[in-house]
């Protein structure tokens, strides 16, 4: 039934949680995980364009957000490899949301696991606007997965 099953991870402990209820639904699919950790843009006025310190900040910040991606993806490398389950570690530059529903219709998956709210998700007053916009976006089944 499901053979590509995608994962969009930020190492949160909700993230962390839809992790595991990803590798189990693989498990019973005999189906691929795709890992995926989204780098967010960071709004240009927090750091000058020109030369200097500022511009080395930004270029720290977002070698910072690539090794959160490398770190979070292969945490679910490592937790799916206990299964033998084929893994694919995807780090894409972008909206969230966005790049979630671009990176299923690209890749064939067939459902998408996430948590209900992610790092900035205790913030908001809402259902995480990233698990919401998905939940409404996806073309493919979204299972949604609670601390």
């Amino acid at each position: 039934m499901y053979d590509h099953i995608l994962v969009p991870t930020d190492g949160s402990n909700p993230a962390t949680a839809a992790v595991e209820e990803g590798i189990e639904l693989a498990r019973q699919n005999d189906a691929a995980i795709h890992a995926l950790y989204v780098v967010e843009p960071i709004p240009l006025g927090q750091f000058s364009a020109g030369p200097g310190p500022a511009s080395s900040e930004w270029g720290d910040v977002v070698e910072e957000q690539r090794n959160e991606g490398d770190a979070a993806t292969s945490d679910v490398a490592d937790r799916a490899s206990e299964y033998d389950l084929e893994v694919v570690e995807a780090i894409e530059h972008g909206k969230p949301h966005v790049q979630i529903i671009e990176y299923a219709n690209e890749h064939d998956i067939d459902a998408i696991v996430m948590g209900t709210h992610g790092r900035s998700g205790a913030n908001r007053l809402v259902l995480g606007s990233v698990t919401e916009n998905v939940v409404r976006k996806s073309e493919v089944p979204v299972l949604t997965v609670r601390e």
